[in-house]
């Protein structure tokens, strides 16, 4: 895991590959398939190492701690070229899932409006991973991510009102 994350965060996700891993793990592609079925397995494998990263707050009211989770998961997944992406071609991991049931229960602390609910969910989470696309094209920073998070909550806590 440790070769996976640190070939990812240097590489990016696109060069991530069996014969890639093996080379900078110093062994054969034969050794990386006994611990993985094939290339899909090991991005998987590369989504939970990276997603395990992000910390998840327990203190604090729902805004603070949605500032927390939405930051954290960007400063960790802004080390990963091309994450964002694979996150959309492979949203269904374990450690995504949990990423999502932590978002959605902080959400619902919000006492947002039931009919809003998913919308606002979708707008975090697409906000946060253009974000991270944009910010691997050179095109923003944390500060223009914070800013448009901060825009975000905003607008719920208006609607909540």
């Amino acid at each position: 895991m440790k070769h996976l994350w640190q070939m990812a965060k240097r590489v990016g996700v696109k060069q991530v590959t069996i014969r890639a891993l093996a080379a900078e793990a110093g062994t054969r592609p034969s050794s990386v398939y006994y611990h993985v079925r094939d290339k899909r397995e090991l991005l998987d494998l590369l989504i939970e190492s990276v997603l395990a990263q992000i910390e998840v707050p327990q203190e604090g009211d729902w805004e603070s701690k949605l500032v927390a989770l939405y930051t954290s998961a960007f400063n960790v997944l802004v080390e990963v070229p091309g994450i964002a992406g694979l996150l959309q071609e492979h949203p269904h991991t374990a450690a995504a899932t949990e990423m999502d049931r932590a978002s959605r229960s902080i959400l619902h602390q919000s006492g947002l409006p039931t009919e809003d609910f998913e919308a606002a969910h979708a707008t975090l989470y697409v906000h946060l991973l253009g974000s991270v696309q944009l910010a691997h094209l050179g095109a923003l920073g944390d500060r223009t991510f914070s800013y448009g998070l901060r825009v975000i909550l905003n607008g719920l806590r208006r609607e909540i009102k």
